[in-house]
Order: C-alpha cells, then structure tokens, then sequence
C-alpha cells in the first residue's frame, strides 16, 4: 500500500496513482433474524422484501421458525451455515435457491448438516409467481422434519 500523502503528492503533481480494490466481501456468512423453532429458512435476502410469502411459509413450518439470508458485507463476526445450524441446533434447514445452496454448501450439498435435514427449494421470487413451486415447497413443509430428501434420481 502506498503511504497517503505519497498518494496526495503523486496526484498533486499529475500522476495517476493506482491502488488496489478492497477484497469483495465474503457472501458465506448470514444475518439471523429472530425465533426460537427448530427450522432455519435461508434466503438470499431479508423476508421483509416478501412479507406475506414468508409469513405463509413460516405458518406452514410451524413453531417459531428463525429466518437468515446472506449478509451483503459479509462481515466476520457473523456466522456461516455450519455455525449457525450447530449453535441453535436446527433439525431442518430450508433454502431458498439452488444457487444459494451451491454458494453455502458446495455443490455436492449434504442430505444433512451438522443437525439438520437439508431441504432446497425455489428462490422466494420464483415462489411468489409459481404455484407449482409453492406446491412442491408445501409438500416438502408438510412432510416428517426426520427424513432425509428425496435424491433426484429417485434413491436415498
């Protein structure tokens, strides 16, 4: 790094001064809202931004279900996936988003982290316009917390 006022001189007589770009933040770290249940529901952002979907979807988990999303500054202090299903022992994890999911949990996503039974479904934008989604989101809601997803191919 170059000292500031090296920096002022430099560009006090003409002379572009390059510097390097702060690091984009880290998007594996979330901001956990608030509740006490058992299911974690994972969005890339805040559920304000759709307040009567995630009301729905948090009455149909039941309990008190704890929403996160992704912290835009990914700042350390707050936790990733791994750390926050351990340290509030969830049994299911939702996410919303394949690509989210990929983000958090690689691409090879575990049937189960740490506690928790792994559940990807669609994005919450493409759930406010699709029923089939919803049904599909309902269905996986509506089934034991317990058992493991269904594989693509059809296997457990």
């Amino acid at each position: 790094m170059i000292d500031p006022q090296r920096q002022a001189y430099l560009e006090a007589m003409g002379f572009d001064v390059w510097v390097a770009k702060p690091s984009a933040p880290a998007r594996d770290r979330l901001l956990i809202g608030a509740g006490q249940g058992s299911t974690l529901l994972l969005s890339e952002s805040p559920p304000e931004q759709n307040p009567l979907l995630s009301g729905d979807v948090a009455r149909a988990v039941g309990g008190d279900p704890v929403w996160a999303w992704s912290d835009p500054e990914g700042l350390p202090e707050n936790p990733g996936l791994a750390d926050a299903v351990e340290q509030r022992l969830f049994t299911r994890l939702v996410v919303f988003g394949d690509s989210l999911a990929v983000r958090l949990m690689g691409k090879d996503r575990p049937n189960v982290l740490r506690s928790a039974v792994v559940h990807v479904c669609a994005p919450l934008e493409e759930l406010a316009v699709s029923g089939s989604a919803k049904k599909r989101l309902w269905n996986v809601l509506a089934g034991p917390v317990a058992a493991a997803p269904e594989k693509s191919n059809g296997e457990r």
